[in-house]
């Protein structure tokens, strides 16, 4: 605590921590943007961490505290917009409608996403996929937390009475999300081929556990069958 000459006391240590934060934060902004547009002009291959520091007006030292590797950054630009799509693709759910139709809305923007440019988007789901143990805590958050808010709509769609009561809310939350992931790569590898050539492939997976999860599933139909 400081005192001033008029005798009232100034807060002056209390008050760095907040402009060291918005500090960091601005220079966060401005990696993350440089990265976004030597990305879009010249491609992440032929972009360098020295080039990205340079427009940024940072010296690479201080590029290296908030992104070890160019890979790290990629993750820095595209992981914000994907947190962008999910809110408006949950922001503008068509609540009435029934939940394939909804699942198919979420993913939907991702893949629209994804479809302005593949080799970008294939490079980051490759990082996303094997990122190093070090700074894959936050990537593991937002999925678990995706998959909870699939979990959601699995849960409303029960109180509709289109899945069972008895249904894992959170396994179904993640079993969406891997079946949209395996699309997602197929998609990215052109094994599904161009175009919505997604969406056929990601409604029949859908269907068939919706399927599963539907009301009568696992009665004891299915267990006269296990126990012959």
């Amino acid at each position: 605590m400081v005192i001033s000459r008029k005798g009232s006391a100034r807060p002056k240590a209390a008050e760095a921590p907040g402009l060291r934060e918005r500090n960091k934060q601005e220079k966060l902004e401005r990696i993350r943007e440089a990265a976004r547009e030597l990305f879009a002009e010249k491609g992440f291959a032929e972009t360098t961490t020295r080039e990205i520091a340079e427009r940024a007006g940072v010296g690479t030292g201080t590029l290296f505290l908030y992104a070890r590797t160019k890979e790290e950054l990629l993750m820095l630009v595209l992981a914000e917009r994907v947190e962008a799509v999910q809110e408006e693709r949950f922001r503008t759910l068509p609540t009435q409608a029934p939940l394939l139709e909804q699942l198919l809305h979420v993913f939907e923007g991702f893949f629209r996403l994804y479809a302005k440019d593949p080799g970008l988007a294939r490079m980051f789901i490759r990082e996303l996929l094997f990122m190093e143990p070090g700074p894959s805590g936050e990537r593991m958050q937002l999925e678990r937390a995706f998959a909870a808010r699939l979990a959601g709509l699995v849960a409303a769609a029960r109180e509709r009475g289109e899945v069972a009561e008895d249904v894992d809310l959170e396994m179904a939350g993640f079993n969406f999300f891997s079946l949209y992931l395996t699309t997602l790569m197929g998609w990215l590898s052109g094994a599904l081929g161009p175009g919505d050539s997604w969406r056929p492939m990601l409604e029949r997976a859908f269907a068939l556990q919706l399927k599963g999860l539907g009301p009568g599933a696992g009665t004891s139909g299915g267990n006269k069958r296990r126990r012959s």
